[in-house]
């Protein structure tokens, strides 16, 4: 993993396991630890928090994001 061993740490001393056990844990191992840990399973909301949605590409936004042919049709309109 490309964490630093300040992060490692971190991550171990709030999750209870090591970094590389984590990894090595399949999905429902992964439930079955925060379920047991906690004493429910994880929930996410579906509400979606605004502050940290992301905005996409500006350049899609503006309608600046050209296609392959877009660009062709403008190559031959400057001939």
């Amino acid at each position: 993993m490309f964490l630093n061993e300040k992060t490692k740490y971190l991550l171990e001393k709030t999750v209870g396991k090591s970094i590389t056990e984590m990894t090595l844990m399949t999905f429902d191992e992964e439930l079955g630890y925060a379920t047991e840990k906690y004493g429910n399973r994880p929930a996410y909301s579906k509400k979606i928090d605004q502050r940290i949605t992301s905005r996409g590409n500006p350049l899609i936004s503006r309608k600046r994001m050209c296609s392959m042919e877009e660009l062709d049709k403008r190559i031959l309109e400057l001939k």
